[in-house]
């Protein structure tokens, strides 16, 4: 890409993707360790990781797992009270790589303050909203 096509992009746009594209990384790295760390220490974990594993790998439900490999579901967000456990550490890194587009449009919209394209920032932050809602559970899936 030369220079010419690469200011055709708008700033939002390249901001957005910047974000994504860096948490979406420091999240996999916080997944990749957060296994090992599981593994060392298996009694600083929600769950049993060997029991945990073992269920995985014979396709059990989630709700099974739950109940086998530690004492059931504890609720949303468990892993802010247990970010120094293996399964914490470990699903901090997913829930910040399900959240990685509300901090981009959140980034985004203020990119489009500055271009004072003023529909845009009501639609990012409208999406952000959407995401939002969704990632603390007031928007919950359908049963």
């Amino acid at each position: 890409m030369n220079a010419e096509q690469s200011t055709s992009v708008r700033r939002a746009q390249r901001v957005y993707g910047e974000i994504v594209y860096w948490i979406t990384i420091v999240a996999c790295i916080l997944c990749m360790i957060g296994p090992v760390i599981s593994v060392a220490s298996p009694e600083k974990n929600i769950l049993n990781p060997y029991k945990l594993f073992t269920a995985i790998f014979e396709g059990k439900d989630a709700q099974s797992i739950w109940q086998e490999a530690g004492e059931g579901f504890p609720g949303g967000h468990f892993y802010l009270k247990h970010l120094t456990f293996g399964d914490g550490f470990t699903q901090l890194g997913l829930a910040l790589g399900c959240s990685v587009a509300l901090w981009a449009l959140i980034a985004a919209a203020f990119c489009f303050v500055l271009e004072k394209t003023y529909f845009y920032v009501i639609l990012a932050l409208w999406v952000a909203f959407l995401v939002f809602c969704s990632m603390t559970g007031i928007v919950g899936g359908l049963h």
